[in-house]
C-alpha cells in the first residue's frame, strides 16, 4: 500500500510538473506583451494540424488573415510548445529577407554531420559552416553556369514525350508523369547517374529516404539539438544516406577519369569550381537538392497542368507561343527561346503564386532586431514565419487570389506590387540557391508537355483540388489524373 502511494505521489508530482512547464512555455507572448492567438494546452495553435484535419497553410492562413492590420506587424504563433514570431506585414518581410537580413541567417534546423554527413548541407546548416559553404556554392549555380546545363535538360525532357506515346486519346496519371522528368533530372543531373544506367534503386530511396520518420522525434530534435547529438538522433534512413553518399563518391571519381567530357551535371561544377568542396561535402549538397526540390518541382509541374486543363484558352495561349519560339530558333530549345517565353513563365509563375509548394519560410533571428520606428523587437533566438501561401492569396495583394491568372504576371501587373509579394523560392541570403536552376527546370519540361499534347479535366479528375493535409509541403490529395490528346 505505501509502495502504491509513493507511486501515486510520483506521478502526481511528474505532471505537476509537466504542467507548469506547458503553462510557461505557452505564456511566452503573455510576458512579453505581444498580441498572440490564444494557445491550446499543449498543442499551442496546431491541433488541427497535428489531427489531420488542417494543413498547416490553413492554419496559418486564418492567423494571418485574422491579425492582418490590427496595428501589429507580426503576432504570436505557438507549434506546440514552441513559440514563433508570425509575420503579417510586407516591409517586415523585406526586412528581414533583405536590407536586414544579417540579423536572420539561421533557420534553426537540425543537423548533424559528424554522425549523418549528407545533413552537412546549405538547406540544414547554420553560423560559420553555412557561410563558408555558402560562398562556394555560390559559384556553381551563377547564370552562365545554369545556361551551359540547358541542353542536357532539354535532352531528358524530350523522354516526356516518348513516354506519352502516339496515343491520339489517353487518360493519364500526371502527378506519376512528372515525377519521372523530375526523377531523371535529379539522377542525371545532380547525382551524375548516366543516361543508360539503372536507376531503379535511385527511385527507389527517393521515395523512402525518410525511413521511419516520426514527427514527435524530430521535434524534440529541433528543441534540443545538443541531446539529439549525443543520442546520436538521425533524420534519414541510414541505408538511404548510404547508398546517395555512395552514389555520389563513385561518379565523382568517374568523372575525373574522364577529365574532358562535356559539362552535364552539378557534380562536375561542385567538383571544378575555384573552392571546390570536399566529396562528402558535394554528396551533401546533392542530397539537399532532393531534399528541397523534388517534392515542390513535381506538385508544381502536375498543379500547373491541373490548372491548365481547367482553362482551355490560357492553355492554348501558353502552347502557341512556345511553338512559336521553337520554330524561330530551328525546333531547338536555347537561351534565347527561353527568356523568349515570357506568358508560359507567367503561368508557372502564377502556378507557384496559387499552389505555393513552401506554405512558409523559416528563419531564427541571430541578435536582437528592433523594428525602426516601433516598440516592436524580435528577440536573439525568435523563430520567425513568413507565411507565402498567405500573401500568396492575400486579396489587398492579389485581387480574387483563388483565380488562376497567368496576367497577374506581366509587367504592367508586377510593377505596382511590394517587392516581398511574390516569395516561391524565398529571397535573400538564405532563399533558393538554386532558383534559377529550378525555374529552368520547371520551364523546359512544360514546354516539352504542352509542345504536342492537350491535357484536359477526366471522369478521374479531383475537383475542386484537395491538399494532403497530413504532408507539410502542398501536394494533392490524391493524384491529378487527366486526358491527354496528342495534336499535330
Amino acid at each position: 500500500m505505501e509502495l502504491l502511494h509513493r507511486a501515486l505521489l510520483s506521478a502526481l508530482g511528474a505532471l505537476s510538473v509537466f504542467y507548469a512547464l506547458v503553462k510557461v512555455s505557452l505564456g511566452y507572448w503573455k510576458r512579453r506583451g505581444i498580441l498572440h492567438e490564444k494557445p491550446k494546452f499543449f498543442w499551442g495553435n496546431i491541433k488541427g494540424v497535428a489531427n489531420g484535419k488542417q494543413h498547416v497553410q490553413e492554419a496559418l492562413q486564418d492567423i494571418y488573415t485574422a491579425y492582418k492590420g490590427r496595428g501589429a506587424p507580426f503576432v504570436g504563433f505557438y507549434a506546440w510548445l514552441k513559440p514563433f514570431v508570425l509575420v503579417l506585414d510586407l516591409k517586415l518581410v523585406h526586412q528581414i529577407l533583405f536590407t536586414d537580413a544579417g540579423h536572420f541567417t539561421s533557420r534553426g534546423l537540425y543537423n548533424n554531420a559528424s554522425e549523418e554527413p549528407l545533413s552537412g548541407n546549405l538547406l540544414q546548416l547554420d553560423g560559420h559552416k553555412w557561410r563558408t559553404l555558402h560562398a562556394k556554392c555560390a559559384e556553381v549555380f551563377t547564370p552562365s553556369n545554369v545556361q551551359k546545363l540547358l541542353p542536357t535538360l532539354a535532352q531528358i525532357s524530350k523522354k516526356i514525350q516518348s513516354h506519352l506515346g502516339k496515343e491520339i486519346l489517353q487518360t493519364r496519371n500526371i502527378s506519376d508523369l512528372v515525377n519521372v522528368y523530375n526523377k531523371d533530372v535529379m539522377a542525371s543531373m545532380v547525382f551524375g547517374l548516366g543516361h543508360g544506367q539503372d536507376n531503379q534503386e535511385f527511385a527507389k530511396w527517393t521515395r523512402s529516404y525518410w525511413g521511419d520518420f516520426k514527427l514527435w522525434q524530430a521535434y524534440l530534435a529541433l528543441e534540443f539539438p545538443l541531446i539529439a547529438r549525443l543520442l546520436q538522433y538521425r533524420s534519414y534512413a541510414r541505408p538511404a544516406t548510404a547508398y546517395f553518399e555512395k552514389l555520389v563518391l563513385s561518379q565523382l571519381q568517374e568523372q575525373r577519369r574522364r577529365d574532358r567530357q562535356p559539362l552535364q551535371t552539378l557534380l562536375q561544377l561542385y567538383s571544378n569550381a575555384d573552392q571546390p568542396l570536399g566529396d562528402v561535402q558535394i554528396a551533401a549538397q546533392a542530397f539537399g537538392s532532393l531534399l528541397a526540390g523534388f517534392v515542390p518541382l513535381n506538385v508544381t509541374l502536375g498543379f500547373c497542368l491541373y490548372e491548365l486543363a481547367l482553362q482551355p484558352d490560357i492553355q492554348d495561349r501558353a502552347r502557341a507561343e512556345i511553338r512559336k519560339t521553337l520554330q524561330q530558333h530551328g525546333g531547338h530549345l536555347t537561351p534565347e527561346g527561353l527568356r523568349e517565353l515570357t506568358y508560359t513563365k507567367q503561368v508557372l509563375n502564377e502556378t507557384l503564386r496559387l499552389h505555393t509548394p513552401h506554405p512558409f519560410l523559416l528563419r531564427r533571428a541571430t541578435k536582437d532586431f528592433e523594428l525602426p520606428r516601433s516598440v516592436f523587437v524580435i528577440a536573439r533566438g525568435n523563430n520567425v514565419l513568413i507565411p507565402t501561401a498567405a500573401i500568396h492569396r492575400d486579396p489587398e495583394i492579389y485581387e480574387n487570389p483563388e483565380r488562376f491568372d497567368p496576367d497577374r504576371f506581366a509587367e504592367s501587373a508586377k510593377q505596382p506590387r511590394p517587392p516581398a509579394a511574390f516569395l516561391p523560392f524565398g529571397e535573400g541570403l538564405r532563399g533558393c540557391i538554386a532558383a534559377r536552376f529550378a525555374e529552368q527546370q520547371l520551364l523546359v519540361g512544360l514546354v516539352a508537355l504542352l509542345q504536342h499534347h492537350r491535357f484536359a479535366p477526366c471522369a478521374e479528375t479531383a475537383i475542386p483540388m484537395e491538399y494532403d493535409k497530413k504532408r507539410l509541403l502542398l501536394m494533392p490529395k490524391t493524384d491529378i489524373r487527366l486526358s491527354v490528346e496528342l495534336v499535330k
